[in-house]
């Protein structure tokens, strides 16, 4: 069905100079890389995203890259580089957690607030 121009990356164990390869193959003629689970090769998306920019300049008019990652914990422990994220379409799914959940969680993330700024309710 995809006529060969569909490139699919499970990234992980030593898969980057794979992924690497497709990103230039598809730049050139048009096709889609798909790259799975960036969240497993942290140190690398610094390379990833300087490909990215250079793959772009002058490629063809149907290439493009999906990626999938698990979300960060905490956003301080996020490991996608700004830039790309600056420069990429970001669709997010969640399971359903219901409106009990949510408000277990609000309440959590209030009391947590309340507990690290005491006088913040008093103004």
């Amino acid at each position: 069905i995809d006529s060969g121009k569909l490139h699919n990356v499970s990234l992980g164990q030593g898969q980057e100079t794979v992924a690497e390869k497709a990103l230039e193959k598809a730049s050139k003629g048009g096709h889609w890389v798909i790259l799975q689970n960036a969240h497993l090769v942290a140190r690398w998306l610094g390379t990833l995203e300087k490909l990215l920019e250079r793959f772009s300049q002058g490629s063809h008019r149907d290439y493009r890259v999906f990626m999938s990652a698990e979300p960060a914990p905490t956003p301080r422990e996020h490991i996608i580089p700004q830039g790309l994220l600056e420069n990429s379409i970001k669709i997010t799914n969640e399971p359903p957690t219901g409106m009990l959940a949510n408000l277990h969680a609000a309440l959590y993330n209030f009391d947590q607030v309340r507990k690290q700024k005491p006088g913040l309710m008093a103004e």
